[in-house]
């Protein structure tokens, strides 16, 4: 029940500044400060190219504010329109430059973490980097998927609207790639244990 309630209220509260933001700049700040780090995040480890990725934020926030005006609310959040802005602008971003994304980033980029235990940080990378070098080998569609239900977080509902499927189609993806994942790594590293 406590949450359900705070579901409602989270999505409540994503509608009022969706809201706020088409009369209050100061709204605006606030989705960005919110979502920034997540898009940058989310298309660093698509693309491969920090510089790339940063342009391609900007293009996002920036086509998420010209069309601010006629963006009705529709239940899903914020971060899933900004989502599928960001990979609608990867996709045109390859398609224009006629490049293939590369696989590894020249540059490592980590969420802030809250953990402070030196050992805890450690053995955390350690697993991260396991668990990137199996994802590099999975699909493309596999890799975009976990991406966004674990990097991005984002809820079934909101990966069904950045890729255009239904919220069932999205879960369904997401529990198939997470099973390829673990087989993946279990094979690698179950044998070499």
């Amino acid at each position: 029940m406590t949450e359900s309630l705070s579901h409602n209220q989270s999505v409540q509260s994503e509608e009022a500044l969706l809201l706020r933001a088409k009369n209050d700049p100061e709204a605006i700040g606030i989705i960005y400060d919110r979502y920034a780090d997540r898009i940058y995040g989310y298309l660093i480890k698509r693309c491969g190219h920090k510089e790339t990725a940063e342009d391609l934020v900007s293009k996002v926030f920036m086509k998420f504010i010209e069309n601010l005006p006629g963006i009705q609310w529709q239940g899903i959040s914020i971060s899933a329109y900004l989502f599928r802005a960001a990979t609608n602008a990867l996709t045109d971003h390859w398609r224009s430059a006629k490049v293939r994304m590369d696989i590894s980033t020249e540059e490592d980029w980590d969420p802030p973490s809250e953990i402070e235990a030196p050992s805890w940080q450690a053995e955390l990378t350690l697993e991260r980097d396991k668990l990137v070098e199996i994802i590099k080998t999975m699909s493309p569609r596999d890799q975009e998927i976990l991406d966004l239900k674990f990097f991005a977080d984002l809820e079934p509902e909101e990966i069904a609207k950045v890729l255009t499927i239904t919220p069932n189609h999205a879960s369904v993806l997401a529990y198939r790639a997470l099973g390829r994942l673990r087989t993946n790594y279990l094979k690698v590293y179950a044998t070499a244990s």
